[in-house]
């Protein structure tokens, strides 16, 4: 590429594909992550790169357009100047097989969606805090489609993704669009595990839950970091776990592994009981007995997942153990006890459970 005078952007000779991954590698590594300024390059990285010279842009440009190419060009030139070889075929790869693989399936989707609930759709897998999941069908293959309420949002969810790239029982990106603000992953099997009743819940096996912790010690090597909310866990009896959401390891965090995998304790005793009416004037004696329920389920697993961590991960354990007496010593911490007391009810059958966690030093 030559560049002479005025900062010129001149494609001819490349394709377009290339040229958007270009866009797309300068907002991740040009400007501040999670930005509204990245946001906006990402947004508008495929009419970036119809544009053939930035010095001569087109008269219909929207104005936040116009605004940021004047903002940032001779820094995108220069950036470009001194990444002369940057690898970008995944990004290219990535835009091809969304234009047309995907895009088609998203855009009817995205015109049933404008009408009506789009909760009553049969797509409609779920929804978060960050965006909305829908089940998709191409060339046969299911697979299941995030729509993020920002384009931030969809870079913040990307690259964990892309790092836990081959990781068994985790979420596995297949494509993406920043224009249409959606995510395409690979559709994982099972339930919900919030999603389980007491009485429909299986009985996990201590080999599944080895493997999910083994599939959380594999997402921390590649600095990922679960989100343990239930709601991010799928089960299948054949399968085992899968974990649905993770993200990129904050510096400096004190949440590490050991606090991970004890935190697998929300996943593996989630279940979906019957929501209770405060009002009503046998209110105290069903919280209660609903509060024997949970523990029954609570507690069996607490000795089974100390149990495993004993046998198979003491570093682990010991870590999580150190920390915890040390956070109790802090003046300025307040550390609540896994096993508390005075918030279980006596009942002839959690003894034995709680018995056998104080024999276990808990």
């Amino acid at each position: 590429m030559k560049f002479e005078g005025a900062p010129q952007f001149k494609p001819e000779e490349k394709l377009q594909e290339r040229l958007q991954a270009q866009v797309e590698v300068f907002a991740d590594k040009g400007v501040e992550n999670f930005t509204e300024e990245q946001a906006k390059i990402l947004k508008y990285s495929a009419e970036l790169s119809k544009i053939k010279d930035l010095n001569n842009l087109p008269p219909d440009l929207p104005e936040e357009l116009v605004a940021l190419i004047q903002k940032h060009k001779d820094t995108y030139v220069n950036f470009l100047r001194q990444e002369r070889k940057l690898e970008t075929s995944f990004i290219e790869e990535n835009i091809k097989t969304y234009k047309e693989k995907f895009q088609p399936v998203i855009a009817e989707l995205k015109a049933k969606m404008a009408h009506g609930n789009f909760k009553e759709l049969p797509e409609y897998l779920g929804s978060g805090s960050n965006g909305s999941a829908f089940r998709i069908e191409v060339d046969g293959k299911t697979y299941a489609a995030k729509f993020s309420k920002s384009i931030t949002q969809v870079n913040f969810e990307i690259k964990p993704l892309l790092r836990a790239e081959g990781i068994p029982h985790t979420s596995q990106l297949v494509s993406y669009s920043f224009d249409d603000g959606v995510v395409i992953m690979e559709l994982l099997e099972g339930t919900e595990v919030a999603n389980f009743t007491p009485e429909e819940a299986p009985e996990y096996s201590d080999e599944h839950i080895i493997q999910l912790i083994d599939t959380v010690r594999e997402l921390d090597a590649k600095g990922l970091v679960i989100d343990p909310k239930a709601s991010n866990f799928m089960y299948d009896p054949e399968q085992g776990f899968s974990v649905l959401d993770y993200h990129l390891k904050t510096a400096g965090s004190r949440y590490g592994l050991p606090q991970e995998i004890i935190s697998l304790r929300i996943a593996l005793t989630a279940r979906k009981f019957e929501t209770l009416d405060y009002k009503a004037p046998d209110f105290e004696e069903k919280e209660k007995a609903q509060s024997i329920e949970r523990n029954k389920i609570y507690l069996p697993l607490m000795v089974r997942l100390f149990g495993i961590l004993k046998e198979k991960y003491p570093d682990i354990l010991a870590e999580w153990q150190r920390q915890q007496d040390e956070d109790k010593k802090n003046p300025n911490m307040s550390v609540p006890d896994l096993i508390d007391r005075r918030y279980i009810s006596q009942n002839p059958e959690l003894e034995p459970h709680i018995k056998k966690l104080e024999e276990m030093g808990f």
